[in-house]
C-alpha cells in the first residue's frame, strides 16, 4: 500500500512527548546480537555497464543475483551508544500513534501523516515539511531484482525511447505491487541518491519555490514503525559514520509509471577500520519509531545517509511475515544555507 504527497507546513498541537526512546520495562536491555548475512551490490560482469532495476509486478522481485555477506547486526537496547540524526544517521522516536490500523490510504493522510510530521518538527526543528510517499509492508521477504541482459530487450527498448523518465512525484505510490505481496527488502541500498534529491525537490515544488527550497538546506528523513512487534526480518540501519562514498553506486530503479534514481551499497573491502556496523532494535515494537536519513544537503560533516536492509533472525523465522509502514519526508531548514 502506498500513497503520494501531503505537505505539512506548521507544527500541530503535541502529538509526541519524547525525542528519545524510552526502553519499556518489559524488554530486556542486555543487547541481542544477530549474526546474520546481508546482501551488497553485486556488479555487472566483465566490466559491462550498470543495468536499471525494473519493477512491473511481483516477480520483479524474484532475485537471480545476490552478494551476501556475513554481517553482525549490533542491538540498540544495552549497547550504550547513542543515535542522534546527525551523529549516526539514526534515531529512535518513543511515541504512541492514534491510528489502530493501516489498512486505508486516506486514513493514513487524513490521521497519521500529521502525526510524522509533527514528530519530525520537534526532533528536527524544521521549518517546512512534506511527506511525499509511504509504503506498507505485510508480505515475507523479497529482494531486488537487477535482471540479466538476457532478460532485458523489451525493457531497455522502453528505457531507450523514454516512456519513464526523469523526476515526478505525481505517479508516486501507483507501484504494480500490492501491500499484500511488498514484503522486506533484502539488500543494503539507500532510496534516493545525492542527485536525484534535489530533482524530487523541483518535482515536487514546481517552479520558483523548488529553486528557493534546495538553496537551503534540505533533507530525506524515513520515518520506520512496525505495525505489530517485529520478530521475523528485523530492520537494519547503517552506521552513516561507517560507510565511504566510493562504496554508494548509483542505480536507476524504474516503475511502470516513475522512476527514479538510488544507491546500491559495495560491501566493504580491505579495510582497516572495522568496515560497516549495522543497528537494530530487538523486538521492536509500534511505539519505538525508527528515524533515518536518506539524504542531507548539508556537507559540513555531519550524518547524510544512512544504508538499509531486512536480515534474517534464524531464531524467529517460523514466525508470522514482519508488517510495518514506512514514510518518507521532504525536511527543509529554510533559515539554514547548505555549506
Amino acid at each position: 500500500m502506498t500513497s503520494q504527497t501531503e505537505s505539512l507546513v506548521a507544527p500541530s498541537s503535541s502529538l509526541v512527548s519524547d525525542a528519545v526512546i524510552s526502553t519499556p520495562a518489559s524488554v530486556p536491555t542486555i543487547p541481542r546480537n544477530v549474526r546474520t548475512e546481508i546482501s551488497y551490490y553485486t556488479p555487472p560482469a566483465d566490466g559491462a555497464s550498470q543495468l536499471p532495476i525494473y519493477i512491473k509486478d511481483e516477480k520483479s522481485r524474484v532475485t537471480s543475483k545476490n552478494n551476501f555477506q556475513p554481517v553482525t547486526v549490533y542491538d540498540v537496547r544495552g549497547s550504550g551508544v547513542e543515535h542522534v540524526l546527525d551523529k549516526t544517521g539514526i534515531q529512535f522516536v518513543n511515541y504512541k500513534s492514534m491510528m489502530k490500523d493501516f489498512d486505508d490510504d486516506a486514513t493514513i493522510k487524513e490521521s497519521y501523516y500529521p502525526e510524522i510530521a509533527d514528530m519530525l518538527y520537534r526532533v528536527t526543528g524544521a521549518s517546512k515539511v512534506h511527506i511525499f510517499h509511504h509504503v506498507v509492508r505485510k508480505a515475507h521477504t523479497h529482494y531486488l531484482y537487477i535482471k540479466d541482459d538476457d532478460l532485458l530487450k523489451e525493457e531497455k527498448k522502453e528505457a531507450a525511447r523514454g516512456e519513464v523518465t526523469g523526476a515526478s512525484t505525481e505517479k508516486i505510490g501507483e507501484s504494480p505491487i500490492s501491500a499484500e505481496l511488498q514484503g522486506p527488502v533484502r539488500g543494503a541500498h539507500i532510496d534516493q541518491s545525492y542527485a536525484y534529491a534535489p530533482e524530487l525537490v523541483k518535482a515536487t515544488f514546481p517552479g520558483e519555490e523548488g529553486e528557493k527550497l534546495i538553496k537551503s538546506r534540505f533533507q530525506i528523513i524515513n520515518i520506520w514503525r512496525p505495525i505489530k512487534t517485529v520478530f521475523k526480518d528485523p530492520f537494519a540501519v547503517l552506521d552513516a559514520r561507517t560507510v565511504l562514498e566510493e562504496e554508494l553506486v548509483p542505480i536507476r530503479v524504474i516503475y511502470p509509471t516513475y522512476s527514479f534514481e538510488s544507491f546500491n551499497v559495495r560491501e566493504p573491502k580491505g579495510r582497516e577500520d572495522g568496515g560497516h556496523k549495522w543497528w537494530y532494535m530487538s523486538k521492536q515494537s509500534p511505539e519505538e519509531v525508527l528515524l533515518f536519513k536518506i539524504f542531507d544537503s548539508k556537507t559540513d560533516g555531519r550524518a547524510r545517509r544512512v544504508p538499509h536492509s531486512s536480515f534474517t533472525d534464524q531464531e524467529f523465522e517460523g514466525m508470522d511475515a514482519r508488517q510495518s509502514i514506512e514514510v518518507r519526508a521532504l525536511v527543509f531548514h529554510e533559515e539554514d544555507n547548505v555549506e
